[in-house]
């Protein structure tokens, strides 16, 4: 199999798309998946890259996404726009696909779906679409949400609509048990990490390539590599020292700081990070004005929580605006915390399954005080 099939059945298997096609123009013009028209081919061929991906995405999602785009470029304020895509350009037409690219990596082309393009291949255009389809998503529940909140007009009849499909196709009802007495060898917490990243992506509680996970024992902390998928960590694993003694951590996630210093501040053992999409979506729904509006990934300071999960603030790294300095110190305080615009933390002394646990439990809460808000 190709890396293009390959991508192209994470699309489909995830339920993320309808339809998917990579034009890949070397020597040749090469098609991968559903069956390309003439005027994407002639796109892949005009803007010179190594691959085209266009993805029609299924519903709710792509309904979602023409509500979000219905004023023209958007800009949701979650993780995966401000890290990857900055702003989503939209086309009325496939024509204006090529001038869009030189812009930004994607673009969202009204009642066709989501074209981007990729220099370095397969992966990195999967990233980007996937980041357009749950950005789309977010940006659309949080401003319905918000609106709600605010006693603004908003489409309600839409909102619920689309909010009911979404409960039929990925909803969590279930999860499934994982590996127990995990701490016997290397092997075993290799082993019950790559479980727990495939069980997380496979209950569409994280898009393969976001989130991470990572287990202490001794004096070391396995950690995913950064971009790493969370289906596919075999052999994507650091094994980084607490005391920072080696460099093993530079290919380690970006949030290895984070993780260090929740092992060192308390007695946890396994950490389990994703982004579930309604836990996102609450975390940015506010009715509050203040100065801080605006600037509350990593600036806000009320106390605010999901059910019983509180909220911080924080950026990825180790800034003064860092979650290294806001995550640790609510997880002594409880072991499932959410990070705003960002996903879920989730911590457990033992094995994964009371970190599995508490992600459905908090994405769960967070599309439970959804409804009610849109219902009331």
């Amino acid at each position: 199999m190709s890396l293009f099939d390959k991508y192209l059945n994470k699309l489909k298997l995830s339920k993320l798309a309808d339809k998917a096609i990579y034009i890949v123009t070397e020597d040749t013009v090469t098609i991968y998946g559903d069956t390309a028209d003439k005027e994407l081919s002639e796109i892949a061929s005009h803007i010179k890259t190594y691959s085209l991906l266009f993805v029609r995405p299924a519903e709710p999602f792509m309904s979602a996404l023409e509500a979000a785009a219905k004023g023209g470029e958007f800009a949701p304020n979650d993780s995966e726009t401000r890290t990857f895509l900055h702003t989503v350009p939209v086309a009325d037409s496939f024509s204006e696909v090529p001038d869009a690219l030189k812009r930004r990596k994607a673009v969202f082309v009204r009642g066709q779906g989501i074209a981007t393009a990729a220099p370095f291949g397969a992966e990195q255009a999967f990233i980007f679409a996937s980041s357009v389809i749950f950005s789309g998503f977010v940006k659309f529940f949080a401003d319905a949400g918000e609106a709600a909140l605010l006693g603004k007009p908003y489409d309600k009849e839409l909102t619920l609509e689309l909010l009911n499909s979404y409960i039929k196709r990925f909803a969590v009802n279930d999860t499934p048990s994982l590996d127990k007495d995990i701490f016997q060898s290397e092997q075993s917490i290799l082993s019950a990490m790559a479980q727990a990243g495939r069980t997380t992506v496979y209950l569409g509680l994280v898009d393969s390539f976001f989130g991470n996970i990572s287990v202490f024992e001794g004096k070391n902390i396995y950690i995913s590599r950064t971009g790493s998928s969370l289906d596919e960590l075999e052999n994507e694993t650091d094994i980084c020292p607490l005391d920072e003694s080696t460099c093993t951590g530079l290919t380690a996630s970006s949030e290895l700081a984070s993780h260090r210093r929740i092992y060192e501040t308390t007695d946890k053992k396994v950490i389990l990070h994703a982004h579930p999409r309604f836990a996102v979506i609450m975390s940015m729904m506010c009715a509050e004005k203040c100065e801080n509006r605006g600037k509350c990934h990593y600036a806000c300071t009320k106390e605010r929580y999901i059910g019983k999960v509180p909220i911080v603030s924080g950026e990825v790294g180790n800034g003064p605006r860092a979650m290294v300095n806001t995550l640790p110190p609510a997880m002594k305080k409880s072991d499932s915390v959410t990070v705003y615009g960002h996903g879920v933390f989730t911590v457990s002394a033992g094995d994964f399954n009371e970190a599995l646990r508490l992600l459905t439990e908090t994405e769960t809460a967070a599309l439970k005080e959804y409804q009610k808000i849109i219902i009331q």
